[in-house]
């Protein structure tokens, strides 16, 4: 199991044993990275972020509570080193739509495709709209396949609030989705 994985790892960390963090760096880096850099949208910021994060996991590493996740711990630490930033630069960063990544399509027809990718576009330039914590609810649903209990341990929110977040927006994007497309959609 992953879980007990981390938990011999970061124990054989606190005895000393470095090689033990590579692999836990490893492992979790891409993580961390991209749920930063959709909090924050600027990727050379992502990057030092993201090393700032690795850095307070290792400093504070006897901290961690095993009874938890260690994936939550670390991007309940990412978090709040990302908000942190916000709040020193005080900056609002908007998606570069050419650095991220492009889905593919499996659909078959051209009228399909074009849809998909509408569609797409409509759920990111959504995402990208929402608050703050709205967003980062749905990074760590979507990029991460975090459950609600999870991200509720990462939010410090109670899992009843994570979820009416997450239904309030979700009901949001589908009324303007069906107000300038008239459709169902692929839906969040």
């Amino acid at each position: 199991m992953v879980y007990d994985e981390d938990k011999k790892l970061v124990q054989e960390v606190l005895a000393g044993n470095i090689d033990s963090f590579n692999i836990l760096i490893n492992k979790y880096e891409m993580i961390v990275l991209r749920f930063i850099y959709g909090i924050i949208k600027d990727k050379e910021a992502s990057e030092d972020i993201s090393q700032e994060t690795f850095i307070t996991v290792y400093n504070k590493l006897y901290q961690y509570n095993n009874e938890y996740k260690f994936s939550n711990w670390i991007l309940q630490i990412a978090k709040n080193k990302a908000l942190d930033y916000i709040r020193k630069f005080r900056r609002v960063y908007e998606a570069n739509i050419e650095e991220c990544v492009d889905l593919k399509s499996n659909e078959k027809s051209p009228e399909e495709s074009y849809e998909y990718k509408e569609t797409k576009g409509y759920i990111r330039k959504f995402i990208d709209s929402l608050d703050t914590i709205d967003k980062q609810i749905f990074i760590l649903r979507y990029s991460n396949e975090k459950t609600f209990f999870e991200i509720s341990e990462i939010l410090d929110m109670k899992e009843s609030t994570v979820k009416r977040h997450y239904y309030n927006a979700r009901e949001e994007f589908l009324k303007i989705y069906k107000k300038n497309i008239g459709g169902e959609g692929y839906g969040l």
